[in-house]
């Protein structure tokens, strides 16, 4: 069972120091029995930048996919990343259920009639960095901004450039979606399954873009909802997306 509702009212668009001008947010609560999850999306190109947040669990779905190629993880299949579908993240696992995270979203993708996003290592990076320091400072409660540090105030966006994703470019885009769960919530199956089939605030969007070509994924074990602390299962998920025309 799952109870899906608004936490609070966005408010109006207000400016934003990033290369997007504007952003809104879009907050929401969900629990199920034993576990909660938190995620959230963003999605910036060219001059605007939208976001949603929102706090919910998920379960089900299966997926393949194609292999890494050029990044963190290169060479592991979907085959064999799909024994870690149900698997949360541990300082272990973390290159197999990152690939799992991507085989899932691809398969979602293919379902869809749409291309596979191609991992990128810069996005690798700057997931990865995310959700270490989601894992660790433990700030996603209801109703928090998952994509902005609240201490180095890092955003998306600053993340991605950081990390060197797309520099000078002619355009670009990019995008986030967030996911954190336990308690049997904090897996692969578990964040792509809620960020396509049950959030209602804008994931689907992005995991489903036409547009977006890449994708960088993090994870990291241990819920970033300070409710989750030392629950077991628990697993912190970040996945960046983006475009790039140079």
């Amino acid at each position: 069972m799952s109870d899906l509702s608004p936490f609070a009212p966005a408010p109006a668009p207000v400016p934003v120091k990033t290369r997007a001008r504007r952003t809104l947010r879009l907050l929401g609560a969900a629990a199920t029995a034993g576990s909660v999850a938190i995620g959230l999306a963003a999605l910036s190109s060219g001059t605007a930048q939208a976001s949603a947040a929102g706090s919910g669990v998920a379960s089900g779905g299966t997926a393949v996919g194609g292999a890494v190629r050029g990044s963190a993880g290169a060479g592991i299949g979907c085959d064999v990343a799909a024994a870690y579908y149900d698997t949360a993240p541990q300082s272990g696992n973390l290159a197999m259920v990152r690939q799992a995270v991507l085989c899932l979203i691809n398969a979602e993708r293919a379902r869809a009639g749409l291309r596979p996003y191609t991992r990128n290592s810069a996005l690798d990076a700057a997931a990865a960095s995310h959700a270490d320091a989601a894992a660790r400072l433990k700030w996603w409660r209801p109703g928090a901004n998952s994509h902005t540090n609240p201490q180095t105030g890092s955003t998306p966006g600053s993340r991605i450039t950081a990390a060197g994703y797309c520099p000078n470019p002619l355009s670009w885009a990019y995008a986030e979606t967030t996911y954190t769960g336990w308690g049997g919530s904090g897996t692969p199956r578990a964040a792509v399954h809620w960020w396509v089939h049950v959030s209602t605030y804008g994931h689907r969007q992005i995991v489903l873009s036409p547009t977006l070509v890449d994708a960088g994924v993090g994870a990291a074990a241990g819920a970033a909802d300070p409710a989750g602390a030392g629950a077991s299962g628990g697993g912190t998920f970040v996945v960046d997306y983006g475009r790039c025309q140079r």
